[in-house]
């Protein structure tokens, strides 16, 4: 083979390695464009156990601490018995990346207070997800849907519900604890199926509110809570602790 065909065929081994590589890099780029930030963080996880597994750890070693989920997320504030007081601020812990959301307040009986989570359609319209009922040791008690009225969201049905439910995320970095939000990113991890459940009680009542009222009943103020389940968090830590274990305190 001359020089002559020997740099051209050099040339053109050179040129198909250029391509290759630059379509390996160029499928990189598209892969990493279309990760969703919460699957790379929680998809080695499989198990729902495992999810409440890290609840309850992250709620033990709070109590080591003297502290607890409902202190942490109000910051050292007054408690404010008013549904018009958000904690940690105004507004809430938001994720401008994912258009999830969240905040904590009190004024429900028989609770201490509650988080309330939404997700943010393609429009920026805001969609209540789950009501988290905290008790005063910042364990969860209770996941309930809520009537319309009561945050004034945008409606969606069950199955919509479902698909914003299963992607939460919020960034743990948004607040100065982080445990308090990646406790927010569990439970719908840990109760997705319980989660996806109360939105599909919650469209039966509907329509059978309308199917009663011939009309609907999203501004209804007898009506709050319109689907809930209570979870067993407690439970959990006391098969877990012994009575002379860090959580003798909450058997009460």
């Amino acid at each position: 083979m001359c020089s002559k065909e020997i740099i051209k065929s050099n040339i053109r081994m050179n040129r198909r390695k250029f391509i290759k590589a630059g379509s390996l890099i160029s499928f990189g780029f598209l892969f990493l464009s279309k990760v969703n930030y919460s699957k790379t963080l929680y998809d080695f996880i499989d198990s729902v156990d495992d999810f409440k597994e890290k609840i309850i750890q992250l709620l033990i070693e709070l109590k080591r601490e003297g502290s607890s989920l409902v202190r942490k997320i109000m910051m050292g504030k007054e408690y404010v018995y008013d549904p018009y007081t958000h904690y940690p601020y105004d507004g809430g812990i938001k994720d401008e990346n994912s258009g999830y959301q969240l905040f904590f307040h009190a004024h429900r009986p028989n609770e201490y207070g509650h988080f309330h989570t939404f997700a943010k359609d393609e429009n920026g319209d805001l969609i209540h997800l789950i009501l988290i009922s905290m008790n005063e040791d910042g364990i969860p008690i209770v996941l309930a849907t809520v009537n319309r009225w009561v945050t004034g969201d945008k409606f969606v049905k069950a199955n919509t519900l479902n698909q914003y439910a299963d992607k939460f995320f919020v960034n743990p970095e948004l607040f100065e604890d982080n445990r308090v939000v990646k406790f927010i990113n569990y439970i719908f991890k840990a109760y997705s199926k319980e989660i996806n459940s109360l939105f599909e009680q919650r469209d039966e009542w509907i329509s059978k509110y309308v199917m009663d009222n011939y009309r609907e009943p999203f501004e209804d103020r007898d009506h709050e809570i319109i689907s809930y389940i209570k979870i067993n968090v407690k439970e959990k830590l006391h098969e877990k602790f012994s009575k002379d274990e860090i959580f003798i305190d909450i058997r009460n």
